[in-house]
C-alpha cells in the first residue's frame, strides 16, 4: 500500500479509502482501521511514502451504522 500511494503523491492531497475510527464503526469484514496502535504503526509507512515524494495524505474517516 506504501507503494500504491506514494506513486500517487504527485496529486499533492490524497484521501484514502474509508477507515474506520473504531471496532464498533465497522461495517464489513476486512476494512482497514485506525484505533489501535498496532494500525497506525501499519499506516506509518504510507504516510512516510507520500511524505517523502512532497504529497499529504488525509484519512477518511467512515463511520458505518447499521439501518433499522
Amino acid at each position: 500500500m506504501a507503494e500504491y500511494y506514494g506513486q500517487r503523491a504527485g496529486a499533492g492531497l490524497i484521501v484514502s479509502e474509508g477507515i474506520a475510527p473504531s471496532a464498533n464503526g465497522k461495517g464489513y469484514a476486512r476494512i482497514p482501521g485506525l484505533w489501535s496502535g498496532e494500525q497506525v504503526q501499519a499506516w506509518k509507512p504510507i504516510v512516510n511514502a507520500v511524505h517523502a515524494k512532497g504529497g499529504k495524505i488525509f484519512y477518511e474517516l467512515k463511520e458505518f451504522v447499521a439501518a433499522h
